[in-house]
Order: structure tokens, then sequence, then C-alpha cells
């Protein structure tokens, strides 16, 4: 037999162990918020990051749908996921979804949601919005929809004294197309809404704070690697900081847990019959 081809024959019995060898890869899940082309850009860092702590890869997958993303987490068809708070309820509710951490941005541990009008718009209050045409964003999304709506019902504008709605999924959609004409209305996050104000939005009003977006492991991940997920993202090392970095100016991630989230579930509740 030739010296080649005792090669050849050595690689192949080699080759089922090498493939045994490989860790499998795990999925981290995050909703789709924005164009993928971002997501990527902020989560890829994460992502690996994440991975060399654990020692497994973890891939990133940009959800279709909100619904996609929580039968992900919640199943365990995917370990880990970027969650916000009205997704993550839903998820909780299906299955032992388990919070590791919240996203803080310049040391504040919440967001704000509101409600924009054109900058030239006659509306000058919330319940001037009775007969006019509003835009959301994803239905499930707190800041650009629950939270918006909430706005509205506690003025005492149901969801029939409106002209019209529709839901965008992205917030910047929401914010275009305001601005455009196309809705008298829109509801989204607090700081997007100020980005767009050079532009021509103005703030109609603001909700109380709300609870973050969130860092969740699926039922799956044992409580081991859950921990040395969650002390990668509380304390993070040099490799971490710029990861999180990607994320944003001034984002970190602070403890949290379940019971932060008793406001979100009185806040769906109380849209129920909206």
């Amino acid at each position: 037999m030739s010296l080649k081809r005792r090669h050849l024959l050595a690689a192949l019995a080699l080759a089922p162990l090498a493939l045994r060898a490989a860790p499998l890869s795990g999925v981290f899940v995050v909703h789709p918020y924005d164009t993928p082309s971002r997501i990527y850009a902020r989560f890829r860092p994460l992502t690996l990051y994440l991975g060399g702590m654990i020692g497994r890869p973890l891939r990133l997958v940009i959800a279709r749908t909100y619904d996609e993303q929580i039968a992900m987490i919640a199943t365990g068809r995917a370990e880990f996921a970027y969650i916000g708070p009205t997704p993550y309820v839903r998820a909780r509710d299906r299955g032992q979804v388990t919070i590791l951490a919240g996203e803080s941005e310049g040391g504040q541990a919440f967001y704000q949601s509101a409600l924009v009008v054109r900058t030239d718009s006659p509306i000058e209050k919330v319940t001037d919005l009775a007969g006019k045409r509003v835009a959301f964003g994803a239905e499930i999304s707190m800041s650009s929809a629950v939270a918006p709506k909430l706005i509205l019902a506690q003025a005492g504008v149901k969801r029939t004294d409106l002209a019209a709605i529709d839901h965008l999924d992205r917030h910047e959609r929401v914010a275009l197309a305001v601005l455009h004409g196309d809705f008298d209305a829109g509801g989204l996050r607090l700081d997007i809404a100020t980005s767009y104000l050079p532009r021509g939005l103005r703030v109609l009003a603001t909700s109380p704070p709300l609870p973050p977006h969130i860092i969740a492991a699926s039922p799956g991940v044992s409580p081991e690697v859950a921990k040395q997920v969650r002390l990668a993202l509380l304390h993070p090392d040099a490799v971490g900081q710029g990861a999180l970095r990607s994320l944003g100016p001034g984002v970190r991630f602070v403890e949290m847990d379940d019971t932060h989230f008793v406001g979100v579930r009185r806040m769906i509740r109380a849209l129920e019959d909206w």
C-alpha cells in the first residue's frame, strides 16, 4: 500500500472523531426590531464574546417575527435571546425562561415610549387624537405599541375613537409614516423619537419608565452555563467591553429578575378591552 493511500485511510478513520469533538453551536436570537445589517453589526461581537466564555460557538439568528423569537426561546430552539419586556412575559408564560441580565443605557436600566406628531400638527394633547390615524410598531412591542396604546387609554381615547391604526413593525417606519403625513401620530421609543425631532417630529406625550430589554436563557440551558453567561454580562473583560460598545454608547448589563416585569403584565391586562 502506498504512503499516500495510508495517509488517506488514516484521515478518513479520524474524521468521525474530529466531528464528535467539535462543539455544536448554540443559537442567540434577536427580534427584528431594525434592519438585519445593523442588528448583525451590533450583536455579532456579543455572540462571539459569549461563545468564547462558554466554550461553544453561538450563532446569531434574527427571528422573522416577534412571535417566532418567543417560540424559539420558550421551546429551546434558541439557547439565549435579546428580548423585549412584552415578548419576555409571553415567553415566560410558555416556558421557564430565565433572565440573565437587564440592559442599561447611560446608567439607566429603563427607557420610555412616546407618542409623536409632526411639528406643524395642530394636535396639542392626547385627547386631540380622537378621530385621527395612529401608527404603531410591532403589535407585541412594548415601546412602539403597548405603552403608546396605554397612553391613549389613560387619556380616555379608545381604539374605536380612532379613525385608523396600523402596525408598521419597526420604529423608523412609524417615524417616517408620521413625517410623510400617512398618519397623524405614532408610537415609538423616546430615544428614537428624539433622533427625529430635527427632521420635523414633535413629542406629544411620554410613558412612565419601562423595564429594559434583557438577555434571557431558554429552559434547557444548564444552571452552570447560565451562570457563566450572567457573569460575563455583568462583569465583562476587555473583549466583552468591546462587544458592549458595539451595542451602543453607554450600554451595560445589570442584575434583574422577573419581579421587574410585574408592571408589564398589568399593562397588558389593562389593554385587553382597549
